[in-house]
């Protein structure tokens, strides 16, 4: 996993973290808006087992937020498999044009918090 993705994964946990330490739930409530939310999330990772692979599908939607949706593939940093290619649905190709991982990855987090 590279460096860009590792850092922003840990700063939305470590974020969230303090606030919780800091004032315990209701502060945490506070700094998430107080909203409880209904998400649906759909990952897609670029091998057969997530820990061989990384997330290349993202998709989320708020059911709280008049349905608002987020829904973005991410190019890999290797090829997918034949077999992954099959069973995802999408080719090397299609993602070739897709942005990398680390980028859809910030956004899918900046949906997720708002």
């Amino acid at each position: 996993m590279n460096d860009r993705l590792i850092h922003s994964q840990k700063r939305l946990h470590d974020s969230l973290f303090e606030l919780y330490m800091q004032g315990g739930l209701e502060l945490y409530l506070a700094g998430t808006r107080g909203l409880k939310r209904e998400l649906i999330i759909k990952l897609e990772t670029s091998a057969l087992t997530p820990e061989k692979g990384e997330i290349i599908h993202y998709y989320a939607v708020n059911r709280w937020d008049d349905d608002d949706e987020f829904d973005e593939w991410a190019k890999p940093s290797s090829p997918l498999s034949v077999e992954a290619e099959r069973i995802l649905g999408v080719t090397n190709s299609q993602l070739e044009c897709c942005r990398p991982t680390d980028v859809a990855l910030d956004e899918f987090l900046t949906f997720l918090v708002r």
